[in-house]
């Protein structure tokens, strides 16, 4: 079924090489950079990030803020991100999305190309899909009238304030994803809903292609989604 993609706020599908045969650089960045810049991808956000990693030494408390690789996202006007790190990139859409070919062949198509002429992309490849939800919802009727993985309650109970639900299915190729979160605002649901897939296999360069591969891990998504909402939600999408 067809939606008007009106709660769809980011489609992102992303590639991971764990066994990356081309050494890494930070230069890459600048390359990738020059051969798109032309095509309309004229900004660039630079991600610098740590991370806290607690722990005990002689009895001591002890933190720790080892270095995590540096990423850059680069933006077009239309709505279209580019995320490139050390052995990964993800192409993502948050806005104008309208369906998944258009996606691979206009977008993950050409620039997984170009991204490979810089020698990346090679040996084993994992493969990622998400298509992020936001919806407002009326705090009077229950979040169950509208998404099937949502446990009715009698409302004897009291308000419900805060809903975190987070669902893996394997279906033998894909991890099926689900993240689900309700927090109540004034008067209304503030949700975020995340649906997804992680492929299984990994897969050396072509074998099979990038495509193949990301429409393995996109192929039931849709069904899965539609597995977890309702007629209700359904009819306003």
């Amino acid at each position: 079924m067809q939606y008007s993609n009106k709660h769809l706020v980011e489609v992102n599908c992303g590639f991971h090489f764990p066994k990356e045969t081309t050494q890494w650089d930070s230069t890459f960045f600048g390359r990738f950079y020059e051969k798109i810049i032309n095509r309309g991808f004229t900004e660039k956000e630079e991600r610098k990030g740590f991370q806290l990693v607690f722990g005990m030494q002689r009895n001591r408390p002890m933190v720790q803020q080892p270095e995590v690789e540096d990423q850059v996202i680069f933006k077009n006007k239309e709505g279209m991100a580019i995320l490139m790190g050390k052995n990964r990139v993800s192409f993502h859409v948050t806005q104008n999305y309208t369906v998944w070919n258009n996606f691979v062949d206009n977008f993950i198509k050409p620039y997984s190309e170009i991204y490979k002429t810089l020698g990346l992309g090679n040996g084993e490849r994992g493969c990622n899909l998400v298509y992020l939800n936001r919806f407002n919802k009326s705090s009077s009727e229950p979040l169950s009238e509208y998404f099937k993985l949502v446990t009715p309650l009698d409302k004897s109970l009291g308000t419900e304030t805060n809903t975190v639900i987070h669902r893996v299915i394997d279906n033998g190729s894909n991890l099926l994803i689900s993240k689900f979160q309700a927090q109540l605002g004034s008067n209304a649901f503030n949700i975020n809903f995340e649906c997804g897939a992680q492929n299984k296999d990994t897969f050396a360069m072509n074998n099979p292609s990038w495509i193949e591969q990301a429409n393995k891990t996109h192929g039931p998504v849709n069904d899965f989604f539609e597995s977890l909402i309702t007629e209700k939600l359904r009819k306003e999408l």
